[in-house]
């Protein structure tokens, strides 16, 4: 038994195979199941790794447009406290003056 699975070549495996009655046919489409489905397998893998790789990017550019968008806001709201500020400033002396003219 040893010596008859060390025999069997690339070439004539099949026939080899086909010798063992059903068992062998069996074995063929099984091998052949296993195969076809393993290249789909790979196949799938490889364009969801591409499509997740896609996703990141956007992800990533989103991410770097939305950082970029707050930071103006911030920047821009900043601003507007500032003045503001400044405003309210300019009101307290003014009602400071009226207080001391009345």
């Amino acid at each position: 038994m040893k010596h008859l699975f060390l025999q069997i070549s690339e070439t004539n495996a099949i026939s080899n195979l086909v010798n063992y009655g059903v068992l062998g046919i069996f074995a063929i489409i099984m091998i052949a199941i296993i195969y076809f489905m393993g290249k789909q397998f790979f196949a799938l893998h490889k364009k969801n790794e591409t499509r997740l790789k896609e996703i990141e990017d956007q992800l990533l550019k989103y991410v770097a447009e939305d950082r970029t968008t707050l930071l103006e806001t911030v920047n821009s709201n900043n601003h507007v406290i500032e003045n503001n500020t400044a405003l309210m400033k300019k009101l307290l002396n003014l009602v400071e003056r009226l207080e001391k003219n009345n």
